[in-house]
């Protein structure tokens, strides 16, 4: 069998959404008060293996007919079909385990069990193998899923389920929540039982720098290894936005990235907190507090 594949290495980087309480409710953001990446496919390239996957899952990976689901499958990633409002092919990963790391539901053990859109696991596939290889084992969610406006949740913008009515969302858009293509990472597991928390400013240290080339040189122990993270999934493009602690205070306790309402990624972000428009600027970061670019995640 022949199998083809290239290296591509790009650039990364929002959404807005805030909970009302405080602590980690199912699917939205919480208020402020591999050992190598299996890259992209390209068929100019010939006779190269795909690493890790066997032949006839790289032959599924390959062929352009294949179903999401397929390429689940190939993947080796165990999961069950669902329904939710607003997710195109809706999906829970059994046990939440992708690619070798636990997606679980804030600190605990306890799989995160949102929908997740189909597409949106095969990008986190490819986010666990750069997690990987910062020997992380297992990651805490505030979330993923959630249907409702952007940007702040509310008492009455709060996530919909499928018989409730369809929130009026003309002013400020869907958060990306809606599509089970967002996910907010707070915690981080790593292999020798030591943890980070995004939320503390020893384990981030929040910085006004450009975030990934002069605030990523400045930092030591896990920060280093929490913007090492998260500047080499920039780099790889898996993302189309990324908020960290540096963006404003509805996000400084937690990372949101999202790959949009539909389609692959086409531009990648780190989102400045002046909020210029994204295909404009370069990829960058600052301590702000700027607001949500709302309907613009």
């Amino acid at each position: 069998m022949k199998s083809a594949l290239t290296l591509s290495m790009l650039v990364l980087a929002a959404a807005c959404g805030t909970s009302a309480t405080g602590e980690p409710a199912l699917g939205y953001d919480v208020d402020p008060k591999e050992p190598r990446v299996e890259p992209p496919l390209d068929a100019s390239v010939s006779d190269t293996k795909i690493p890790g996957i066997a032949d006839a899952a790289a032959d599924v990976m390959l062929d352009t007919s294949a179903t999401c689901f397929d390429k689940l499958a190939a993947r080796g990633i165990a999961y069950k079909t669902t329904t939710a409002r607003g997710v195109v092919d809706a999906v829970n990963v059994t046990g939440a385990v992708i690619n070798g790391v636990a997606f679980n539901a804030s600190t605990t053990t306890t799989p995160l069990s949102d929908p997740i859109a189909c597409e949106f696991v095969l990008t986190l596939y490819d986010l666990a193998a750069v997690l990987k290889k910062y020997s992380v084992v297992s990651v805490g969610s505030l979330g993923s899923y959630c249907y409702r406006c952007c940007c702040a949740w509310s008492e009455t913008n709060v996530c919909r389920g499928m018989n409730d009515p369809e929130p009026d969302c003309s002013a400020n858009g869907y958060s990306t929540h809606s599509w089970g293509r967002a996910i907010d990472i707070r915690y981080v597991k790593f292999a020798d039982g030591s943890s980070a928390d995004i939320n503390t400013t020893t384990d981030w240290v929040k910085s006004s720098d450009d975030t990934c080339t002069v605030a990523l040189g400045k930092q030591t122990g896990k920060s280093a290894k929490l913007y090492g993270i998260l500047c080499e999934a920039a780099s790889l493009q898996l993302f189309d936005n990324l908020l960290t602690p540096n963006y404003n205070s509805a996000h400084r306790n937690h990372w949101h990235l999202d790959t949009g309402k539909s389609g692959p990624v086409a531009s990648t972000f780190v989102k400045a907190w002046n909020d210029e428009p994204a295909m404009t600027k370069p990829a960058r970061v600052d301590v702000g507090d700027s607001s949500d670019s709302c309907g613009d995640e």
